[in-house]
């Protein structure tokens, strides 16, 4: 049976709700955990604040399921990240993110990853070792090559490649090299020849 959970954004005045599909959880801003009890924290948002880089004593927060650090100026994530093996849920979306994050290759729960609106061009071969990942969202960012690995992820379910312009034939390679995996592709561009 699935759940839904509540987003709280504890910056503004009146909460923001969202509803996914996991369990409960509930995601506070950085400012209202910060004397909280590491361990006792499942959810963080540093959504919209401008960061150039996320603090040090995020490291502290290793039971986190949902980390949300959408909207910044962050052009990579720290390595820490990749420690955080209760992680369900990244959201790194309307970044400055220059190379895929790494860290996510080690993420062996990550079941949604958010990374739209990114400038870098290629997912790594190491994407694979991801192995719970089920959604991957990289909508309008300037992907151009996929790598291989990706046949092998059993539990993958959907990636959406919208704004980004692929050829006919490279979208209909991946559509047969992953049948069981829903791609949102824009329509395919005649002018492109990968």
């Amino acid at each position: 049976m699935k759940k839904t959970f509540v987003i709280i954004s504890l910056l503004s005045f009146s909460p923001v709700l969202f509803a996914q599909e996991t369990d409960d959880v509930k995601v506070y801003s950085w400012e209202a955990v910060l004397s909280a009890n590491p361990d006792t924290i499942y959810g963080i948002s540093f959504g919209k604040q401008k960061l150039t880089e996320l603090p040090q004593e995020l490291a502290r927060f290793t039971e986190l399921r949902i980390l949300d650090v959408e909207n910044n100026r962050l052009t990579k994530l720290p390595d820490f990240i990749g420690d955080f093996q209760q992680l369900k849920e990244l959201n790194a979306s309307h970044n400055r993110l220059e190379l895929f994050p790494l860290q996510v290759c080690r993420m062996q729960g990550l079941e949604r990853l958010i990374l739209n609106r990114n400038l870098f061009e290629n997912l790594p071969d190491c994407i694979e070792y991801a192995k719970e990942l089920k959604y991957i969202d990289l909508y309008d960012t300037p992907i151009r090559n996929l790598p291989e690995s990706l046949t092998r992820m059993k539990n993958l379910e959907k990636i959406d490649f919208s704004g980004i312009r692929f050829s006919p034939k490279f979208q209909e390679t991946w559509i047969g090299l992953l049948p069981n995996v829903e791609l949102i592709f824009d329509a395919p561009c005649d002018c492109m020849s990968h």
